[in-house]
């Protein structure tokens, strides 16, 4: 059974919507003030809650963003029923992901097949999410078995994280050219390609908090929560990042944090967008010159604020032939060029060595070969070009 949480100051109108409520099988639970609302919702965990936007005790905005920066109440569906008069400030609830709204007077038979509508959907995503859960505990049970096993198990360990780890794409009038290097037997950076459809084709590039087996596990997750947000959002950059930093948030142990970097190319049109999240700037080459696109924002799992997402900048253009995207993590920037005085590669490096690259070669194996990668790494290194013949 579906616990419902009604929000309205009038209890006429609750004892309506609970009887109909009632009647379709739900669990209801009552809340006549802004406050009561959030500490109901606390207590009961509900489906879904259906409040009224000129609750008494707080602003609906300020009532919307409390409930959202609770961990527990932040992926709860919330309906919101107003007047029409109060359309205006019903529109700019909407940026706190209300899933519907309702228009006073109530249509009771309509209201109750909507709640029932999205109350199953969000049971059905919480057994999901319990299920992904389960099966990552289930993985991080086996790998922390691996620790203490010998060389040889750590060996086949090594073996099977080569294996699993993407491979690039083929994509007509495209090259796409990858470098991944773990610092140790076991990296905590990734990278990932994902098909949202015929055309458009995201990328990721990622670098996960710590090192060694515990990075690998950690960097293994954050992989695949990020693919699935992708693809729940439909591509929907913003979105992505926001419902993926929600559940790193819970998820991450306290102080590791996932630095990313997520493009989606349109290989149709040649359209690009990215956001950036901790990682190293993409550079934008054409002509063995490079562009540092500059865009803001913080790494994931580290910000409960529901809309910390909007701090992220995006960027977009339309990549023009011959010119190439490069995103990396900062492995092969921080590698150190003068021991004695911490000299490193930095992004100056980085450049110097594009424009330094013969008409043929890769640019990637050019900055490795610069950089001396092998003998001075400190750290993973991850870079991706997407070069438009």
């Amino acid at each position: 059974m579906s616990v419902v949480l009604i929000a309205d100051d009038d209890a006429k109108l609750r004892a309506e919507l609970k009887k109909a409520l009632e009647k379709a099988g739900h669990r209801v639970v009552e809340a006549a003030t802004a406050r009561d609302t959030i500490y109901e919702a606390q207590d009961h965990d509900p489906d879904l809650m259906l409040v009224d936007i000129s609750l008494p005790g707080m602003p609906a905005l300020q009532l919307l963003e409390e409930i959202r920066s609770e961990s527990s109440l932040a992926r709860v569906p919330i309906m919101m029923m107003a007047e029409d008069a109060d359309s205006e400030l019903l529109t700019r609830t909407f940026r706190w992901d209300i899933v519907d709204f309702v228009h006073k007077p109530l249509d009771y038979d309509l209201l109750a097949a909507k709640v029932g509508a999205h109350t199953r959907l969000n049971q059905a995503y919480k057994f999901s999410r319990k299920l992904s859960k389960e099966m990552y505990m289930s993985r991080i049970d086996r790998l922390e078995i691996e620790m203490k096993a010998n060389e040889e198990d750590i060996t086949e360990a090594e073996r099977h994280f080569t294996w699993m780890q993407p491979k690039p794409p083929t994509v007509d009038g495209y090259d796409i050219d990858l470098l991944y290097r773990p610092y140790g037997r076991l990296g905590g950076d990734f990278y990932d390609f994902v098909w949202l459809d015929r055309d458009r084709l995201a990328i990721v590039v990622g670098d996960i908090s710590g090192h060694g087996i515990q990075g690998a596990i950690l960097q293994a997750m954050a992989r695949k929560l990020i693919s699935l947000a992708l693809r729940q959002e439909n591509g929907d950059l913003h979105k992505a990042i926001a419902f993926a930093n929600r559940e790193l948030t819970n998820d991450l142990p306290p102080g590791s944090f996932a630095a990313c970097m997520i493009g989606v190319l349109n290989t149709a049109t040649h359209a690009w967008k990215h956001v950036r999240c901790g990682v190293p700037y993409p550079l934008l080459i054409k002509n063995r010159e490079s562009e540092l696109l500059v865009t803001p924002g913080g790494p994931l799992g580290l910000s409960k604020k529901a809309d910390w997402h909007m701090m992220v900048g995006e960027y977009a253009t339309v990549l023009d032939g011959q010119q190439t995207m490069m995103l990396m993590s900062d492995g092969i920037i921080e590698c150190y060029q003068d021991d004695e005085n911490k000299v490193q590669f930095d992004v100056e490096g980085v450049t110097k060595a594009v424009k330094e690259t013969r008409p043929g070669d890769q640019f990637i194996a050019t900055i490795v070969d610069a950089a001396d990668l092998e003998a001075r790494a400190d750290d993973d290194a991850t870079i991706i070009t997407i070069t438009r013949r």
